[in-house]
């Protein structure tokens, strides 16, 4: 059983819970995307009245409605309460998984009624917790669906009314799924476009087609959607991992605008990054550059690589290349540079390099020049430790004179 909690236009409430004068105003959130032509993000109930709709230009939402407020996205900010509000949902439920966007959460609810009693005593005790991180607007709009899987939770919280949720069995869940729309189903939405032209408008309807037909016309897509219309497939909750990034910050004394000074900060930010001994050499596989912007809001750059490097220059390159296609807004006041995700070690030691006690390299590779080399010595040890037995030998020099070449060298057991 999954408990589906969802809050709408996320990003937007929570600027409103800022600024609450603009509460019963036309407000719109413009996208984060910069350029010349920006668009509309999420717009509120009266500014939908208006006429104004997400994606439009800000031209034309502008002519729709004069009195329209448009506010500069802060994703900061956004990432910080999401990751709050699921802080506060572990401590509920050891199995939490975030949505795809923000302010859509998935909780695993199995075995949780002897904590908590029924399902609506479940979904209550939830909701409360919500009231430690969140504004109570806030949590009054929030809406609850209970059902088995995470797609019947989603359908049963986007069928929800705030502080109405819906709840469904599993033996009511063929019957809930088949009045919901199609668009409801996780799938491409040139499969949604091309599913309402041929008139299957619910999900009802689409169980009325044979696997085949759907798989010949859609291909896995197809099976996948009909395995969700007709509830057989129960998709689980993945628990969300929580990863601790490595956090430099550094503030200006005054405002910078300046891409050659942003660079120059990078740069250090970077460097006291990775010198940090808590990365342990590892390699970065995803870094984040946040910009408290002046006059309030943030600005966000993030980039993952295909190949983790631990590499000032390589991750400074591919920064500086997102900054080129997304730079600030306005100046910036602190900069913040998050190692969010890591890979694999930077480097690795040879088995036959020598140091010594200073951890200067040794000249000489080979061990009839000094001592086995401590890389060697450790990597026997685990292959030991592994297999029970060394499985490595060494040449022994026996009788080099001799005519028999089984006699001039012998193996011996390699044990350092």
């Amino acid at each position: 059983m999954v408990l589906c909690l969802w809050l709408p236009t996320f990003e937007l409430r929570l600027e409103l819970v800022r600024s609450p004068e603009l509460d019963r105003t036309s407000v719109a959130l413009l996208s984060s995307d910069e350029g010349v032509r920006r668009t509309v993000w999420q717009v509120s109930e009266r500014a939908f009245e208006a006429g104004v709709r997400p994606g439009q230009l800000v031209s034309q939402a502008v002519s729709l409605c004069p009195a329209l407020t448009l506010l500069e996205p802060d994703p900061a900010h956004y990432d910080t309460a999401m990751a709050d509000l699921l802080e506060a949902l572990v401590e509920r439920t050891p199995v939490v998984e975030p949505g795809p966007e923000r302010g859509k959460v998935f909780l695993g609810m199995d075995g949780l009624g002897r904590l908590y009693g029924s399902p609506p005593n479940q979904v209550r005790t939830i909701l409360r917790a919500l009231f430690d991180v969140l504004p109570r607007p806030l949590v009054a709009a929030t809406r609850a669906g209970w059902a088995p899987g995470t797609f019947g939770a989603w359908v049963a919280a986007a069928r929800s009314r705030p502080g109405k949720p819906v709840i469904v069995s599993e033996v009511e869940l063929p019957d809930f799924l088949a009045r919901c729309p199609v668009a409801a189903l996780p799938v491409e939405e040139e499969m949604i476009t091309r599913l309402e032209r041929l008139g299957v408008e619910t999900l009802g309807a689409l169980t009325r087609f044979a696997e085949p037909a759907l798989v010949a016309q859609f291909g896995q897509d197809g099976r996948d959607a009909l395995a969700w219309a007709t509830g057989r497939r129960i998709d689980r909750v993945r628990p969300w991992h929580r990863p601790r990034p490595i956090r430099v910050t550094l503030d200006f004394p005054s405002p910078v605008g300046q891409v050659e000074f942003i660079h120059s900060a990078l740069d250090r930010l970077l460097e006291r990054g990775l010198a940090r001994p808590v990365r342990r050499g590892r390699s970065i596989q995803e870094v984040r550059l946040t910009g408290r912007l002046e006059g309030g809001g943030s600005w966000v750059v993030g980039a993952v690589l295909k190949e983790p490097t631990g590499s000032v220059r390589q991750l400074a390159f591919l920064l500086r290349s997102r900054m080129e296609l997304i730079p600030p807004p306005r100046s910036v006041e602190g900069l913040a540079l998050e190692f969010v995700q890591f890979g694999a070690p930077t480097s690795q030691e040879e088995l036959f390099q020598r140091t010594d006690d200073a951890g200067r390299p040794v000249e000489g590779r080979t061990l009839s020049e000094g001592s086995v080399p401590p890389s060697l010595r450790k990597a026997v040890r685990e292959l030991t430790l592994r297999l029970g037995d060394s499985p490595l030998y060494r040449v022994v020099e026996m009788d080099p004179w001799s005519r028999i070449p089984e006699r001039r060298h012998a193996l011996l057991r390699f044990e350092p």
